[in-house]
């Protein structure tokens, strides 16, 4: 899809202002009359969960720093390969710091492999960047493998989950593989014009539940029949949302260095 870049500058422009003054004024509006903004117990669940998220990371990177966690001797930086599985279970996390050396490796090592074999199945990662593009079929070979992509996709978790990437991952696949395939002129012509409708019409559908349902006579809109149906409760019976661990730990077990 060709796009004029005067139309597409300008476009950009104008979403960006609208976009900024917007979020700003919704974010006054929001920390002045929501009660409990930001608050875990937050009764509508405006939580913040990415701020929650930011603020942990600037512990994390910032107060303790790379050098405490990921140098030689510290409790990300040891032995990652182990003789057994379960020792490997055990130990996976001490070697996290080896993972920014397999990161790197990653699309070198598919390049090569794709140049030595260019009809291996392995070129379906390579095209993930080509298929959410929409680069002709000229200009493929010429790709860059996309394991970035690849990688960078789960920076969202935390705070999202797998109800937030399954979903993701099954429309993805039946618009990039299936209708890609079996009716190309559709793809070509209206999935990325579809891909901005859903986007919108996600955004437009929460403002108008929230303003209709939530927000109205303290939010006892539907309390004894809509908000009971089975679609507004399934996410309440997921690990995620009970904080369910994935282990647990004994009576007066601790996690983590002992000091830093």
């Amino acid at each position: 899809m060709k796009i004029p870049p005067r139309p597409m500058f300008w476009c950009q422009i104008v979403a960006t202002v609208v976009a900024g003054t917007v979020q700003l004024g919704v974010q006054s509006w929001m920390f002045t009359n929501i009660m409990n903004v930001c608050h875990s117990d937050q009764k509508n669940n405006f939580t913040c969960a990415s701020t929650q998220v930011f603020g942990t990371a600037s512990i994390i990177w910032g107060v303790i720093g790379p050098g405490q966690q990921f140098t030689k001797g510290q409790i990300y930086y040891g032995v990652f390969m182990s003789y057994s599985m379960k020792t490997f279970l055990d130990e996976a996390s001490s070697g996290l710091s080896f993972f920014f050396l397999i990161g790197a490796a990653c699309p070198v090592l598919l390049w090569m492999f794709t140049r030595r074999y260019p009809n291996t199945t392995l070129n379906y990662l390579k095209y993930v960047l080509a298929s959410l593009v929409a680069i002709s079929q000229a200009d493929r070979p010429h790709l860059d493998p996309s394991f970035p992509l690849i990688f960078s996709g789960v920076g969202q978790i935390p705070p999202a989950t797998a109800v937030n990437y399954v979903p993701w991952a099954i429309i993805g696949f039946i618009f990039q593989y299936v209708v890609r395939r079996k009716h190309f002129s559709y793809w070509a012509k209206y999935n990325y014009v579809l891909s901005a409708a859903l986007d919108a019409g996600t955004a437009v559908g929460l403002i108008l539940v929230f303003f209709c349902l939530q927000y109205p006579l303290d939010g006892s809109i539907g309390r004894s029949n809509i908000q009971q149906w089975w679609g507004n409760t399934v996410y309440k019976n997921t690990l995620d949302w009970n904080m369910t661990s994935l282990r647990k730990l004994t009576n007066g077990g601790t996690f983590g260095a002992k000091k830093w």
